[in-house]
């Protein structure tokens, strides 16, 4: 909640202001009283209407017809305040903090002729310290705004006697967060461009807001894209070109997957720029939908002269396919305005007439460019002002008080306009009139979308809910065929790139004759466990080395049928957490194993003159391989519980322009899968260690036929020897040809690479540990 902000600046303000006033000769004009040709039996209610004139930030001077108009409307509408009538006090508060307090203080705090309620102002930056000193106790000025659309502006507490018939500017994330869920869109990006000097609060504060209302209402969202520019003010400068290229666009957003962007942008030209320059990086539509914030009118209709990204109308129009836009339709309506019975292009022609009006009086060239949008919300302002002013007096008749009693301060009369501005419920030029809880404005957010030739086609609308905690309902219009489906929102022409069939069916083939080979030597472990050779080599041991052994098979097999077929993401998940974990669980059986075998022929050589025959047990080594074995499996387990949505990552790979994007879907591995790598390269190091000690040890002392019955420590050297570096060499070689790494994108090689290290393992190992020892038997 933000506090009321800086009382003690607002009041140095405020006596600066005074100053300037009262030393000015407009400060001198304002401070006399109008001429005033009424009767004495009608009382003067003065509204402070403030507009940006011309040379601000953005042209709100023709505001003023629209304003008049509706007050002109009150006027003359007996019913609504007899025995009064409204009278303006027009001002320039322009776009900036100083301007909008020197003229509230000027005409409502210094005034003779004070105000009873503000119309305005335009800009949120002239309208925050107005609302701030307005709703303090010594003040208590009801405020009513057509044109501040900061998200902060919505803390009633700070701003008590504030209200606005404009929208929030972050009442668009609710729209874009039930569209999400509505198609259940989950990968989105979120990039913004601002202006350097100019306050962007609004669009920071906006992105806070839909980020967390999508994280709240949308379950295994994620925001895998952000940009982040801030433009010179100059927009002549090359800055633009200098950041995209720095940044790096086309990569960053490839990389991420994203198929939803949501612009936020200050700049209009830079926006325009921006999807000229997506356009040239294939990252448009099919491949990617852009969301265009508040400014999606003003660019996509932008000249196309000002954007040097672009060459010809043609293809400006390409870059603006398939984008959504979302805003507020404040020039067309079918409703009728229940305040005064007329229909929108009843009101919106009186609008003109006024405006060409306003023109002669300010000798201007009228044309219907100056005619301003914001318009029909500032005559909505007005007329919610005066109904709220109509029950205000009927109440207070009620306690023997009137709308003439109102002073600076008076929290009984000011108290109860603020009352009836949040019972405000009419049909207005710009549609119902309402608000919510917190003040804001129910007013509905239309989705367009740009689709053929260049049209921009409403395809729905968001009705926000009365209740700020929910979202509102949003209803689409059947026109024609949209560019999305809803049974695979948005709908991408999209290759997955799998590994080639002929290198799975390889590859399988090799795994199936490393399984009927184990299996045929487990048997044979079996038969002949008596036998001198194998009763040698430890039988109880060979059988769990061979389960490690069919577990690093079935791990291969697994990975084949996931690299070279299509499957869903629940299907891919399980097996890519599968695969994982037969992998590492086989690989530690035959490790521990194998080093448990290790440290029994150690020990025997350097015990030697302990009988040959008599094995040393280990059960240190055993318990801690055991305990090993049950810490990785378990969390694999809570790993794939706690990471159901991010087990699967996809990523799009680079292609040429119009031509199917292609996409590869790969397993993220787990957080600390590092800390299960160190112990088998650990003890790889430790069995090559082994292995040179016992080579070298036989070698001098037992070469020779009388201690044959060794030969299996010689074995085990070899296995060791050639096995462990070919296998992580070709881990290490798949893991850098893998497409998710966008190094290479050579699915196949890294398939082949992988099935290799896991027959490297098996074969070698039953080349160099059970073929020696099977031999004797068939001698």
């Amino acid at each position: 909640m933000i506090r009321r902000k800086f009382p003690i600046f607002d009041k140095v303000l405020i006596v600066v202001a005074s100053v300037l006033v009262h030393s000015t000769e407009a400060g001198r004009r304002l401070a006399s009283p109008p001429c005033n040709n009424l009767t004495n039996e009608t009382t003067t209610l003065r509204v402070l209407a403030l507009f940006p004139y011309r040379g601000s930030f953005w042209n709100g001077e023709y505001v003023i017809p629209a304003v008049r108009l509706a007050k002109d409307e009150i006027n003359r509408n007996d019913s609504i305040l007899p025995g009064y009538v409204l009278e303006l006090i027009e001002a320039n508060s322009g776009c900036d903090r100083d301007s909008g307090i020197y003229e509230f203080v000027s005409n409502a705090l210094h005034s003779q002729h004070q105000p009873v309620a503000i119309v305005g102002a335009g800009c949120s930056s002239s309208t925050i310290p107005i609302a701030s000193i307005a709703g303090r106790d010594d003040v208590c000025l009801p405020q009513v705004s057509y044109g501040a659309t900061s998200p902060f502006l919505s803390f009633s507490s700070s701003y008590p006697y504030f209200y606005r018939t404009a929208f929030s500017d972050e009442s668009t994330s609710e729209a874009i967060i039930s569209l999400f869920k509505n198609f259940n869109w989950k990968r989105y990006g979120i990039h913004k461009i601002g202006i350097d000097g100019v306050s962007d609060s609004w669009i920071d504060h906006s992105i806070y807001t839909l980020r967390n209302g999508i994280q709240h209402h949308i379950g295994g969202a994620e925001e895998v894209y952000s940009g982040n520019f801030i433009l010179p003010e100059d927009s002549e400068s090359d800055a633009f070109e200098e950041y995209v290229h720095f940044m790096d666009l086309n990569d960053r957003i490839l990389s991420s997957g994203m198929r939803i962007g949501i612009l936020f942008s200050a700049n209009r030209v830079a926006g325009a720029d921006l999807m000229c320059y997506l356009h040239n990086q294939n990252l448009v539509y099919p491949h990617i939908i852009w969301i265009l914030i508040d400014i999606c009118h003003i660019t996509l209709n932008n000249s196309i002269s000002t954007s040097k990204y672009c060459k010809g109308n043609d293809e400006f129009q390409q870059a603006k396919e398939g984008t959504i836009c979302l805003g507020y339709n404040l020039t067309t309506t079918d409703n009728t305005i229940s305040v005064t019975g007329k229909t929108f292009d009843q009101y919106y022609e009186s609008y003109v007439n006024e405006s060409i009006k306003y023109a002669e009086e300010k000798n201007d060239s009228y044309s219907s460019s100056l005619l301003n949008d914001w318009a029909t919300l500032g005559y909505d302002s007005m007329w919610t002002l005066g109904l709220a002013l109509h029950n205000a007096k009927e109440k207070l008749s009620q306690y023997n008080s009137s709308l003439a009693d109102f002073s600076l301060g008076n929290k009984n009369i000011s108290g109860i306009i603020v009352e009836e501005l949040a019972k405000t419920n009419f049909a207005g030029a710009s549609g119902k009139v309402s608000f919510d809880e917190t003040r804001q404005r129910l007013l509905p957010i239309t989705f367009s979308q740009v689709q053929k030739n260049g049209v921009l086609n409403t395809i729905g609308h968001y009705h926000p809910s009365s209740n700020s905690s929910q979202l509102g309902n949003l209803s689409f219009i059947n026109n024609g065929d949209l560019l999305w489906s809803i049974d695979d929102p948005p709908r991408f022409p999209m290759e997955t790139l799998l590994a080639q069939k002929w290198a799975g069916v390889l590859m399988m083939a090799f795994l199936i004759a490393g399984f009927l080979w184990n299996s045929f030597s487990m048997l044979v472990n079996f038969r002949y466990q008596h036998f001198y050779s194998i009763k040698a080599s430890s039988p109880q041991l060979n059988y769990v080395i061979f389960a490690g052994n069919n577990l690093l098979l079935l791990s291969g097999a697994l990975l084949v049928i996931r690299t070279i077929t299509e499957h869903n993401m629940v299907i891919f998940s399980s097996l890519c957490q599968v695969t994982q974990w037969l992998f590492d669980l086989g690989l530690l059986l035959v490790l521990n194993m194998t080093l448990l075998k290790s440290w029994r022929i150690y020990r025997i050589f350097y015990s030697f003159k302990r009988k040959p025959g008599k094995l040393v047990t280990d059960k240190a080594i055993i318990a801690a391989s055991i305990s090993w074995i049950l810490i990785n499996t378990t969390y694999h387990i809570v790993f794939a519980l706690v990471n159901k949505s991010n087990i699967v990552k996809e990523k799009l790979l680079p292609t040429e322009k119009n031509q199917p994007r292609q996409k590869v879907v790969y397993c993220q591995p787990p957080d600390l899968i590092g800390l299960f790598y160190v112990p088998h390269f650990l003890m790889s190091a430790a069995l090559c260690l082994f292995a040179f000690f016992i080579r070298r040890v036989y070698q001098k002392h037992f070469n020779s036929v009388k201690y044959k019955h060794f030969n299996n420590a010689k074995n085990i050297a070899m296995f060791f020897y050639a096995t462990i570096p070919i296998a992580t060499i070709c881990l290490v070689l798949s893991n850098f040809l893998s497409p998710k790494n966008g190094v290479y994108n050579l699915e196949t090689t890294s398939l082949i690479l992988d099935c290799i290290a896991v027959c490297c393992i098996v074969y070698m190992c039953q080349l160099t540990l059970f073929v020696p020892v099977i031999l004797p038997l068939f001698k």
